[in-house]
């Protein structure tokens, strides 16, 4: 089965690093599992933008450029993965999100450093991945290939499950080591009924009976996987981007809630992405499932 991935390409240095990620994913996938890769090469000309007494179209050619050179890099790097190349025209997330619908996968870059390049760049990379219809990877302008394992935050809702079947299968096709990683902390509500006693063990008991659940559904899904358990209190976002300093890929669901709702990651995605330790890829649930929490944590915790 061949896997189409979309790479947004502007011409900037965090377009490039992301066509870069893509194409150590092609070559990668090929050479260990055999498996065929297509890449869509995707720019988008912003309607409104254009030099003054031209027409949207007549800054084609400065979009052409950009995917002409990413072209002749994917003949370099992968002479034999089939591509294509695309100049959409609209709002680039709008246009980026509608393309995801027929991708398998999504690839953007992002400039941490603050300096302008090109379109892809600042919130754009949050706004897809809160409206992408496939999984997002997000890929830091200075990423560079390197061993680890893949981490994946695991929640308390549907969300999470579907993000840790897909880092599941990353790690799987990648035959890298999968860390589940789970943060809890006492809630605001536990901690004013019990005052001064807290049952932390019970908490954390609680917290490792949702991870360990999460870890035997993927144990029994993937065998031969090597899996390990991170559970540490802490805001989740803080505990997933300290786990993942030496990871290879990082990834989180995400909440979206509709028309309105879908402007929104939910903290965890949003904290993530804005302090990326490495690529992260941000995985929506599938269309009319509802983000329903299980048992709250503290369910069973007996008073003191």
């Amino acid at each position: 089965m061949v896997e189409k991935v979309i790479v947004a390409i502007d011409g900037g240095a965090a377009s490039k690093a992301a066509l870069e990620w893509a194409l150590d994913r092609v070559v990668t996938l090929e050479r260990m599992q055999g498996t065929p890769v297509q890449l869509e090469l995707t720019t988008v000309v912003e309607l409104g933008w254009y030099p003054a007494e031209g027409s949207d179209y007549s800054s084609q050619p400065a979009y052409e450029r950009p995917l002409a050179e990413a072209l002749r890099r994917v003949e370099q790097v992968a002479p034999s993965c089939r591509k294509t190349s695309y100049i959409r025209h609209g709002v680039p997330v709008d246009e980026l999100a509608r393309a995801s619908a027929t991708a398998d996968l999504l690839v953007i870059g992002t400039n941490k450093t603050g300096v302008l390049a090109g379109t892809v760049f600042g919130t754009l990379p949050l706004r897809l991945a809160a409206h992408a219809r496939c999984p997002v990877v997000v890929v830091p302008v200075n990423w560079q290939a390197r061993g680890g394992h893949i981490v994946v935050g695991m929640e308390n809702d549907v969300t999470a499950l579907v993000a840790v079947d897909f880092a599941a299968r990353e790690a799987e096709r990648y035959k890298l080591p999968l860390d589940i990683v789970h943060a809890w902390t006492i809630p605001a509500t536990v901690a004013v009924e019990y005052g001064a006693v807290l049952p932390y063990e019970e908490i954390r008991d609680a917290h490792a009976r949702i991870q360990s659940g999460a870890t035997r559904r993927v144990r029994d899904a993937h065998p031969a996987l090597h899996i390990a358990e991170v559970l540490k209190q802490g805001t989740a976002a803080s505990v997933l981007v300290n786990a993942s300093q030496t990871a290879s890929l990082v990834v989180v669901g995400t909440h979206g809630r509709g028309a309105v709702g879908s402007l929104f990651l939910g903290s965890v995605s949003h904290d993530v992405l804005m302090n990326l330790p490495c690529p992260v890829a941000v995985v929506p649930r599938p269309a009319g499932e509802h983000a329903e929490s299980r048992p709250d944590s503290t369910e069973g915790v007996k008073k003191r």
